[in-house]
């Protein structure tokens, strides 16, 4: 499982859930033009379940991340 938790400068704040085990890089792109792009965001963080195993870091880290993977 893993959650993407949006803040945006006016202090509204969105989180997405998945149930995957990581975040597909289609699905990751997709969210990251929908919801963080071009917009006035505080932070964009992507954090993977569980906790303990896994560090949370930014959505675009993430993004970069997998694309590296490919």
């Amino acid at each position: 499982m893993w959650k993407i938790f949006i803040t945006y400068d006016d202090k509204s704040e969105v989180t997405l859930t998945g149930k995957h085990k990581d975040i597909p890089l289609r699905l990751a792109w997709k969210y990251y033009l929908q919801y963080v792009n071009g917009r006035k965001c505080l932070r964009s963080e992507y954090q993977q379940y569980p906790k303990k195993e896994h560090e949370s870091m930014d959505l675009m880290d993430k993004i970069e991340q997998l694309e590296q993977e490919d």
